[in-house]
Formats: C-alpha cells, structure tokens, sequence
C-alpha cells in the first residue's frame, strides 16, 4: 500500500454565519484559542508526513496565496465561481493538481487532534469517512452506516437515519472513488451546482464503491461554523 502524501483542504466558501468576523478574511483563518483553523490543520497535515497540501480555494483567494510563503507544502487551485456553487464544485476543479493521487479530504473549518490523521493514513481501507459521536451542540451532520461499518447514508436531519455517529469532515479518498465522484458530478453539475461533496460521495458509496465509516472514540474535535460554535470550541475542545 503507497502512503498517502498529499491532501486537499476545501476553503471557498463565504463563511457568512460568522457576519463581520469574515468580511475581509477567510473563515479558515478566524483564530481558535490564537491560532488559525487553517495554519492548525496544515501543520497536522505536515506532521503527518503530508507533502502537497491543495486548498480549494475562492473568497480571498489572496490570503491562501500569501500562506505559500510560510508552508512550500501549499498548492492553491481558485474556484471563481465560489460564490454561485459549492464544496463538489471547488473538488471537481482540483483535479488536474490531485492528479492520480489518492489523498486526504478535509473541510477548512475543522479542528481535531493529529491523532486522527494518523489513524487514517494508516489504515489498510482505501476510502474512509471519519465519524464521532454526536458532539456538536448545532449543525450536526449525522451518519448512517450498514451492519459492515460502510456509509449508507448521511443527513443534517437525524430522523431520516439510523445514526452511527456525526461526520467529522475528513475523509481518505482514493484515486478510483476521486475518479468515479468527479465522472458523477460532471453528469449533473449545469442541473445542480450547489451540491456538497459529501453527497457524490454517498451516490458512489452507495452503488460502485464503498466507503468505511471509522469512529475514533474520544476524539477532540469541532466544526466552527458560526461565532456560538467558536466560543464553545474555545471553552470545550482542548487541543
């Protein structure tokens, strides 16, 4: 098995929940307990023996080129049309930089242990999404899986699912599922723009590859959506 060595962080969004707090900068570089969620996941990244780092990138793509400078590691592939699509969108164009690579996929508004990363790289599965259990307060993201521990579905609405757990926003991918979610998305991108990347990866879970569900039992970690969920991070997750 080849060791992953690249990732692809997905940072276009506006980050409208936080107001002023994203009017002149990327919500990835708000600042939890004084460092940055994205300085924060790419030395975790880096850490982890992650050499390429590609961020999708959109709203103040100057900010992510700047970070360049401070981490070589740092690819950027801009998605201009940020503001009219979503995070399926901003992955499909990263695929020229991904290239044939399987890879780590994480969301930019995401802290977590290293430990994670670690335990996923590690692992003998070829695609992986890395689930807890329910520690949001908001926001939750739930998580089905079958009897096999394989993603059958996923939903912000609880009672749709027989919940396994809350999608934590890191994934591993492998080239073949990149291939086959791009080949999907591009079917229906002019019909449906704004679709997240979590659901063309259910579609191809569901019907041609599978996809591991993996709970770390204890993790510290926290999607910071808003300014409510960064005062919580800061008082509750210790990292």
């Amino acid at each position: 098995m080849t060791r992953i060595k690249t990732a692809v962080i997905l940072a276009a969004g506006l980050g409208t929940r936080f107001e002023n707090m994203t009017k002149e900068i990327p919500k990835s570089f708000i600042c939890v307990n004084g460092i940055s969620m994205i300085e924060r996941s790419v030395e975790n990244l880096i850490a982890a023996g992650i050499e390429r780092i590609i961020i999708g990138t959109g709203y103040r793509n100057d900010y992510f080129e700047a970070l360049k400078s401070t981490y070589p590691q740092i690819e950027t592939c801009d998605n201009p049309l940020y503001a009219s699509t979503n995070s399926m969108w901003t992955l499909n164009i990263c695929k020229e930089i991904v290239g044939d690579d399987d890879f780590l996929l994480l969301e930019s508004d995401i802290i977590y242990e290293k430990r994670a990363l670690d335990i996923m790289i590690d692992s003998e599965l070829s695609n992986i999404i890395l689930v807890s259990d329910v520690l949001k307060f908001q926001d939750q993201y739930y998580v089905e899986c079958d009897a096999n521990f394989n993603l059958t579905g996923c939903s912000v609405d609880k009672d749709t699912l027989d919940v396994y757990g809350e999608m934590v926003g890191i994934f591993k991918i492998s080239s073949s599922m990149y291939s086959l979610t791009n080949r999907y998305f591009e079917s229906i991108k002019e019909q449906n723009p704004k679709i997240g990347y979590e659901f063309c990866l259910l579609k191809i879970a569901k019907s041609k590859l599978p996809i591991a569900t993996l709970k770390i039992e204890g993790l510290q970690w926290y999607e910071i959506d808003s300014k409510d969920d960064l005062d919580y991070a800061e008082k509750n997750i210790c990292l």
